[in-house]
């Protein structure tokens, strides 16, 4: 699983991870699912930081009746129970995300971890000298990543992909 967006902005919440059963069978069946555990584990793992959650909520991302092409997770770090109109909402929160999520998985897919982290506090606003005190880092390699970031997601014109017009030159055809 790669997330294309978290709660917060951390290099560890961006991380790719393996899919857990309850998400496979999430996509699977198409359709939400709610996790709700009796009692909480004071010890947390990294493998399994999803059963860490007392109160978790998947719903599969995509266009209805199509196979999802993602996954939006919401998890309680509280004890919760997700009510039927919580369920509907994600559900269907699912399916506006999913044209979203499309225009997102191309440009975002281009970006390595440390740019994937730039763009998350370019969206919120934040200039390169804000930027460099947030990843812990000076402001020329700030403005590098600033740079790569905003050349790998700058928007493409339709007149950036036509051909250019060449005028060619008339012959005469003598008889």
């Amino acid at each position: 699983m790669q997330p294309i967006a978290a709660s917060e902005v951390s290099r560890r919440f961006m991380q790719t991870r393996p899919l857990m059963p309850p998400s496979r069978r999430a996509l699977y069946e198409k359709r939400p699912l709610v996790i709700n555990t009796i009692f909480e584990k004071p010890e947390t793992s990294e493998y399994d930081w999803e059963l860490d959650w007392p109160a978790i909520l998947y719903a599969p991302v995509g266009e209805m009746g199509h196979r999802p092409i993602g996954l939006l997770i919401i998890g309680c770090r509280r004890d919760h129970w997700y009510t039927e109109e919580d369920v509907a909402y994600t559900h269907t929160l699912g399916y506006s995300l999913a044209p979203l999520v499309t225009a997102l998985r191309g440009p975002l897919s281009k970006l390595n971890v440390s740019e994937g982290e730039v763009a998350q506090l370019l969206s919120y606003g934040l200039s390169t000298q804000e930027i460099a005190r947030a990843i812990r880092t000076d402001d020329r390699h700030a403005r590098s990543l600033v740079d790569n970031v905003t050349k790998k997601l700058r928007s493409v014109s339709a007149d950036d992909l036509m051909f250019p017009i060449v005028q060619m030159k008339r012959r005469a055809f003598r008889l």
